[in-house]
């Protein structure tokens, strides 16, 4: 009788947890259409795969040539937190680019101190609305990062600015604030 009673609950728990299991691959299968409207929105959707790298420059139908678009003056800077023992600059002050043309830009990170140091940069972009148009494809701001004391490190930042930006925009600063990461250190 008690193995019967025990038998019959297994049962019942193994088809909730098997409705359980139902309910929960549709809700996230649901989440799709939600999922591919964000990435429509914030242009998640539009990664660069490792072939469409190459494919970035050419040209859509109608489109002018890369050539034929306006220079775009490009200026790089860095700042540090306050208390922040790092030295952060960008090798290269300025310089001019075409939409769609790909820039690398290095930047120089040295830890000043005598301790181990974590410290995360994040971007910011002069005019504000230019941040719809730089498309980075490889940044030391993608991740954190550690330095030894003393420790001096160079990080390629690769991005091309799109063709869609506005003839307004003539002049784009990419600039870093580097920040300690709590904790890490």
């Amino acid at each position: 009788m008690a193995a019967r009673r025990i038998a019959s609950h297994d049962r019942r728990l193994l088809l909730r947890l098997a409705l359980l299991a139902c309910l929960m691959f549709g809700f996230a299968w649901g989440l799709i259409p939600l999922y591919d409207a964000l990435c429509r929105v914030t242009g998640l959707g539009k990664l660069l795969q490792p072939d469409a790298v190459a494919a970035v420059p050419t040209l859509a139908a109608g489109s002018a040539p890369v050539a034929a678009l306006p220079l775009i003056t490009l200026r790089f800077d860095a700042t540090v937190q306050a208390g922040l023992p790092w030295q952060v600059r960008p090798l290269v002050g300025s310089l001019r680019a075409r939409p769609g043309e790909f820039v690398r830009v290095d930047y120089e990170i040295t830890n000043a101190s005598n301790r181990r140091v974590v410290g995360q940069a994040i971007p910011r972009y002069l005019p504000a609305a230019a941040a719809l148009y730089v498309k980075k494809l490889d940044c030391f701001c993608f991740a954190q990062q550690a330095f030894e004391p003393g420790q001096r490190k160079r990080f390629p930042v690769v991005f091309f600015v799109d063709r869609s930006v506005p003839p307004q925009i003539d002049s784009i600063t990419l600039a870093y604030t580097v920040f300690d990461v709590p904790g890490r250190s």
